[in-house]
């Protein structure tokens, strides 16, 4: 029987074995190699590594793992969880029955995209983007649209204001923009238009433009829009985890879950979503691990 297997082997799943291996626990990181920033072509605002392809962070990790004989890594997906005395039961698709006393989750999330014809092309690699923290310097200077309801618009453009003084607005869903966020956006120079989008129009690779519902072409060089992180995984709501009301998996500061002996980290505990933030979420839930297993909860009670 493992220590604790974790599922997912991303930042915060890595991270989170690091921790444990360095103190000899057995681990078996189960992960299925579908990552959220796979499209991404670097990785930014990572300590000593802004720039790297996220593939090429995780094989890092990876291979910093190798000195800790007790973590194992298995490409594979874990589709149950069934408690059973002293532990779980960890089922994956292939039929595996697997057996650890505790469960680390960091299983992450999916990007919801606006389905919009041909925004999916250039999702990542093309132009199309999400995160100003994450790709922003990248666009700098260049015209930008930010597709969105009135609070992305706002939020977004708030942000870019600072890499590029050509940016527009199409706006998608509700709610529109307040009377308040439409007289910032003209005081930030950002126009915006209300005639629906038609599709994402582009060439080799690199979107040039949207084509607005009256026909029209609105060039750029860059998109930012607004995306529906989903759970890559139901695995916590399956076993009881309790969530908040923005839909992330409730845990305190060491990543322990309103489940006894399961723990979460990464994307699916905040909102706060960048690879630095999800390894220190996987350090914590790692170190709360590691605590509960010298420190059994009688002893941190007394």
């Amino acid at each position: 029987m493992y220590d604790v297997i974790i599922v997912g082997g991303s930042a915060a799943g890595l991270s989170a074995a690091l921790v444990l291996g360095r103190f000899r626990r057995r681990v078996l990181i189960c992960d299925h190699q579908k990552p959220r920033n796979a499209p991404a072509q670097a990785a930014h605002n990572f300590f000593t590594r802004d720039g790297t392809p996220p593939a090429e962070l995780l094989q890092i990790g990876r291979e910093q793992l190798r000195p800790y004989s007790t973590v194992q890594y298995q490409t594979a997906e874990v589709v149950s969880l069934k408690p059973i005395t002293g532990g779980f039961d960890v089922q994956t698709a292939a039929g595996a029955i697997l057996q650890s006393r505790r469960v680390l989750l960091a299983t992450g999330v999916r990007d919801e995209l606006p389905a919009i014809p041909g925004l999916a092309a250039y999702w990542g690699k093309g132009g199309v983007h999400h995160c100003p923290y994450c790709h922003g310097w990248e666009v700098r200077d260049q015209k930008i649209v930010i597709v969105g309801n009135g609070d992305v618009v706002y939020h977004l453009a708030a942000l870019l204001s600072a890499l590029s003084a050509d940016i527009s607005a199409c706006l998608r869903g509700d709610p529109p923009p307040t009377a308040e966020q439409q007289s910032k956006l003209q005081q930030m120079g950002v126009t915006v238009y209300d005639t629906g989008i038609e599709a994402i129009a582009g060439d080799s690779g690199h979107v040039r433009g949207v084509r607005l519902g009256d026909g029209r072409l609105l060039p750029c060089q860059a998109i930012f829009v607004g995306t529906k992180p989903q759970p890559h995984s139901s695995l916590a709501h399956e076993i009881g985890c309790e969530f908040d009301d923005r839909g992330y998996v409730k845990v305190d500061e060491l990543g322990r879950t309103s489940v006894p002996n399961v723990y979460a980290a990464g994307d699916m505990v905040t909102p706060f979503h960048q690879l630095v933030m999800a390894a220190a979420s996987g350090t914590a839930a790692g170190s709360g691990v590691n605590m509960d297993i010298v420190f059994p909860e009688a002893d941190r009670n007394r």
